[in-house]
């Protein structure tokens, strides 16, 4: 197991935001409707730089607490040649920035870090194809992996210590039960509130044999508790099938605007109006 220097840099603060802001354009007061929801694969590869402007890499990847929603870190790649060759460091989300740029430009959307590129060039990162294991104790500060593990009772008297933290990248595709152990799909993305560093919801993946049709369900991530099971980690949401078939859903392949505050108010009213049809949770 290898074990990653943790880099210490100062603490940069993010305002804590709702899904979308309101801003004035200087010049003729028009408003703007700016999102600060963001699905992973929208923030994966966005660039990172310092305050001088230096270019620090891209986004590798997230990790991510399930059981809180909490993004612990976000995994910077620095160097190489198109993304061959570089190394990863793993930075707390708290000390990124993120910078909206134009509401138009997605281009001029990145991540601000306040560190000198030498100081990355200089430090010990780690490779991609060798990740440490993100729920190590050993692995960051302490301070910041005291979630790293939950322990249930194994019905044999003793406990066991199950993982809660996870890329991103290895949470997409992770099955998706309910109470009754019925399989609803898997998880095609999550979606970030990036100023709090923290997921909002879970899009679902049912397919046709449930949907009729190639559809996602984006359901608050408080509907879920992480369970594990022979040996096996998946994710429980406690509603039946009929409930989640009336549920706000769209086409993968034509996800809603994020900025529109409508979109998630329609996503958490029906939760709210269906929770007390919930199946008892485990």
């Amino acid at each position: 197991m290898r074990t990653v220097c943790s880099l210490a840099f100062a603490l940069f603060s993010a305002a804590a935001m709702w899904g979308t802001t309101t801003t004035a354009r200087a010049d003729d007061q028009t408003k703007v409707s700016v999102s600060h929801v963001f699905r992973t694969g929208d923030i994966v590869g966005l660039a990172v730089q310092n305050k001088q402007g230096e270019k620090l890499g891209k986004i590798d990847d997230l990790v991510i607490d399930l059981k809180s929603g909490d993004i612990r870190y976000a995994a910077i790649a620095y160097g190489g040649v198109a993304g061959v060759g570089a190394k990863l460091f793993a930075v707390p989300m708290q000390k990124l920035t993120f910078v909206m740029g134009e509401p138009n430009n997605r281009s001029s959307r990145h991540f601000e870090f306040d560190v000198p590129k030498d100081e990355l060039e200089k430090s010990t990162g780690f490779d991609n194809s060798h990740w440490p294991n993100v729920a190590d104790s050993k692995w960051g500060a302490v301070s910041e992996t005291k979630h790293a593990t939950t322990q249930e009772t194994n019905g044999k008297g003793g406990t066991v210590a199950y993982e809660t933290v996870f890329r991103a990248s290895k949470i997409k595709g992770m099955d998706v039960r309910n109470d009754h152990d019925e399989n609803l799909g898997s998880v095609d993305e999550l979606v970030i509130d990036v100023p709090k560093g923290h997921v909002k919801y879970i899009a679902l993946s049912f397919g046709s044999w449930f949907t009729g049709g190639n559809k996602l369900f984006a359901v608050p991530l408080g509907e879920f508790t992480l369970t594990h099971a022979n040996d096996k980690t998946f994710l429980v949401v406690h509603h039946s099938k009929e409930a989640l078939k009336e549920a706000p859903g769209f086409d993968k392949n034509h996800w809603p605007d994020t900025a529109n505050a409508n979109w998630a108010k329609e996503i958490d009213a029906y939760y709210e109006r269906t929770a007390s049809r919930r199946t008892t949770r485990q």
